[in-house]
């Protein structure tokens, strides 16, 4: 369940996708219309995203690569944000990937956890403070 009203934090999903970059776009499509019927509302539990504080990422080409690097594209604001995102990944067995998806001001909570999102697992909610990466 999306709470897209949590300042501060950011909540991050990774995984490798097998499908088409077009596939992959079908499900965020009409994410910021209510009521479109957009995978990601079901799956996420809303009936609005916002695009000002949503990101959905992949990797050109769709090379796999290592988390380490996944993660440097997560739009966070510290180092410490980035370095528990990561943990987490490990945590999980997650090693590398080629998409994600973050949301910037939004916590997540899983109803049923181990789920994936468009082929992307739920990482984690993350506190993430306005101290910005060097």
């Amino acid at each position: 369940m999306i709470d897209d009203t949590t300042r501060g934090v950011i909540s991050v999903w990774m995984g490798t996708s097998t499908q088409s970059l077009a596939a992959f776009n079908r499900y965020t499509e009409g994410m910021e219309s209510r009521g479109s019927g957009c995978p990601a509302h079901r799956d996420f539990g809303c009936d609005f995203i916002d695009s000002d504080f949503f990101v959905a990422w992949r990797t050109a080409g769709d090379k796999v690569i290592p988390v380490e690097q996944l993660v440097k594209e997560v739009g966070v604001n510290a180092i410490e944000t980035e370095q528990a995102i990561l943990a987490r990944c490990h945590a999980l067995g997650l090693t590398e990937g080629n998409a994600l998806y973050y949301y910037d001001h939004c916590s997540f909570r899983e109803d049923a956890p181990g789920r994936l999102y468009n082929e992307l697992r739920f990482i984690g909610s993350f506190a993430d403070p306005r101290r910005r990466i060097g």
